[in-house]
Parts: C-alpha cells; structure tokens; sequence
C-alpha cells in the first residue's frame, strides 16, 4: 500500500480511507478465507465490471449494504438498471456462489475424512456436522437462559448469515478505525514520532515479514495505544444494543441497584462515557494516545531501553472504556482487530512518515489543523464514518 501512495509525493495520495478498507479486506479474506489478493489502490482501478473474486464481491456488498437490506435481490435485476446497480446484483450473486462452493468442498473433505481448511467456513461447516456428543452437547440437547433445547445443526442459510455476519462486523469497524487512527496521525507529527521511537528500538532492521505475534505484539503498547485512543472518540458503534430477554436483570449505577425490566433494550451512550472528565481528566475530548502507556518517575530519567521497556498500558476504570463491550457478549473480534491494527501502525509509521499537503497559501499547521476538522466531520450511516475523508491529500516519505 505504501508503495502505491510513495510515488502521489507531489499531489499526495487522495485515496487513503478507500485504500485502507481494500488494505482490511485483504486481510479478512487471507485470516478468515485463505484467499490472497495483491493490493489495488481504488485510486488506480475505478474502472466498473462485474465482481471477479470473492473480494470484489464482497466489497461492493459491503459498500451498499443499506441498499441491500432495504430492496429484494430481485429490484437488482431489471434490465434498464444503472451499470452500479447492476453490479450490486451481481455482487450478491457470486458472493453466494463463492461461500456455497466452500461449503461443498468442506462438506467433501468431511466426507473424505480429511482436515479442513481452517477457515471460517470450515469451523462453521465442521461445528455443524459434528455429531451433538462431538459438539459438546449431552444427548442432543444443549442449555440456554437456564433451559434445555433441541440441539439442531446450522442450515445452510444460518452459515451463510453467520458468514457474512463476520465479514460485515470484521471488515467495516477495522476499517473505520484505522482510516480514523492514521489521518489523526497524519495531523500529529510527533505521535508518528512517539510510535516510531517503539518500533525502531524493538525491531530494529527486522523484516516484516519474520514478525511473530508472540514476539512482536505484547511490546508494541504505543502503537496499541494509537488505536485505544481512537476507538475512545471515534468509536465505529455510538452505541452498542443490550437487551434484558425474558428475565429482568439488576445493574449496579453508582451505589444504587436499578432493576432493569425483561424484554428491554438498553443503549449506554459510549462517546459520552468515553469523554466523560470524570473519568478521562480535563483533556478528555482530546486525541492524546499517550496517556494509555504508563511509565514510572523513575524510568522517565533512565536510558531508551529502560523506559520502553517499564511502559504499561493503562487499564481504564471498569465500565469507562466499552468500546468491545464487556462481559461475556464482548465482541470475539477484539484481539484480530487490536493484531491488525498494530501491524499496520508498525508497517506504516516504522520507516516513513505521512503529512497532508497544503492548499494554496496554507502553513504546515493550518494544513495540520484542517485534517483534524475533517476528521471531527464525521456522521453515523450505520457506522461513524467521515463525511469528506477524501479532501485530505496525504503525502508519504521516508524517515
């Protein structure tokens, strides 16, 4: 990706929250579906055809997923249609295709007695065949809120939604939060810096591709904290659902118990939690990623390696910071989305920096000034995203 945005070092690259979204798409279809694509800046390839892989399927599903939800597949089908129009049929249709054609060949592995894939469709596909004592399930019948159901093993339609359930909830929210993290860096040099001073000490001249979760991830708290803070102002979900069912539920707020009736929807307000003073001090409504790492007095005198090696990460009063839920219905996304975030931080940030290029007459900090109002521009349209991101031309160089 940053080789396509390096050589746009005049004009700046325009297509940074579009590329950033191909960037996590790439991702998802490699964890979750072993299917690797080679980047391909929107930039560079605006070009209308019919979806010709699972991820330009996907894409486009993903891009008008309102209009999706709201027509029947049929309306996509007329024949006088726009050429957009059609394409969103079209993407529908193979991405169908695609997912039933993974399951027939799971579903032949089973058959075969061999392992599987791995992959999403294959843990779903297998959780479903498997045999209820296999499933972890004690003669066909399984517990929930307190009481026995019939074990039943998913249709075709259930893996299905719960296929795409993953791919709309693991693309979307990564995206967005990272497109949110990097302008917002763009607009703050010296957190480039701050995140750069990790990862040049930590690793040093190492590939990228040699780095090893277990090796790699737990040091990188700075780059952790990037995507902390941002989540805190900028989180994807305003408000995350939770629903009593057919029990009443007992909350604890403050030193008073308040009952919560059965068949209740509560929505917490997470951006005013998240900015509350009380909570996040007098800056609270300031992006300042420094104040998830802690450091000791001591450390903050002692030599580079001591000082990044004594840093920890802030652990925010419980209730405070929500933005992956709590409790047990806590997103399971949590720990991929932290992962590639990082990754993407330490392979952006480690060797280069990123500035936004002025309009006529504009200094490097009114240019700088602006990138933030183009950020605080944001609307919720299913997700908070920003209104204008393509205003900003970032112009990428090495450090």
């Amino acid at each position: 990706m940053v080789g396509v945005w390096l050589p746009d070092r005049e004009d700046g690259a325009r297509s940074t929250t579009e590329d950033i979204r191909t960037l996590a798409l790439n991702v998802l279809a490699y964890a979750g579906f072993q299917k690797s694509y080679p980047f391909t800046s929107t930039a560079k390839d605006g070009k209308a055809h019919p979806p010709s892989t699972y991820r330009d399927a996907l894409s486009l599903i993903l891009k008008n997923i309102l209009v999706i939800l709201v027509l029947p597949q049929a309306a996509f089908q007329f024949p006088l249609l726009p050429s957009k129009w059609k394409q969103i049929g079209w993407a529908v249709t193979e991405f169908r295709h695609y997912m039933l054609d993974q399951l027939a060949d799971e579903k032949r592995l089973i058959a075969e007695g061999k392992p599987g894939s791995g992959t999403l469709v294959s843990n779903l596909v297998r959780a479903s065949e498997a045999s209820p004592e296999v499933a972890g399930v004690e003669k066909g019948k399984t517990v929930l809120n307190g009481r026995a159901h019939d074990f039943k093993a998913l249709t075709v339609d259930e893996i299905l939604g719960n296929i795409f359930l993953f791919n709309f909830a693991g693309h979307d929210t990564t995206a967005i939060s990272l497109a949110y993290g990097v302008l917002l860096l763009v607009a703050h040099p010296e957190a480039q810096d701050w995140i750069a001073e990790e990862l040049n000490f930590f690793l040093d001249n190492e590939n990228n591709e040699t780095w090893r979760y277990d090796a790699v991830f737990p040091k990188l708290k700075r780059c952790l904290a990037i995507l902390l803070e941002t989540l805190r102002l900028y989180n994807p979900l305003p408000g995350i659902p939770k629903y009593t069912g057919h029990q009443s539920q007992l909350i604890q707020v403050g030193h008073q118990n308040i009952r919560v009736p059965e068949n209740t929807i509560v929505i917490p307000n997470l951006m005013a939690l998240q900015t509350h003073p009380r909570y996040w001090g007098p800056d609270s409504l300031t992006w300042r990623p420094s104040r998830w790492v802690l450091s000791s007095s001591e450390s903050t005198r002692s030599d580079l390696s001591t000082r990044l090696s004594q840093e920890s990460l802030l652990m925010p009063e419980k209730g405070t910071f929500v933005a992956w839920s709590e409790g047990a219905q806590s997103c399971p996304g949590k720990k991929f989305a932290q992962v590639e975030s990082v990754a993407t931080m330490a392979a952006l940030f480690r060797n280069y920096r990123a500035e936004p290029i002025a309009l006529g007459g504009e200094t490097p900090d009114a240019a700088r000034k602006r990138v933030l109002e183009v950020v605080k521009d944001s609307n919720v349209e299913l997700l908070l995203q920003m209104q204008n991101p393509e205003t900003v031309s970032v112009k990428w160089s090495r450090r």
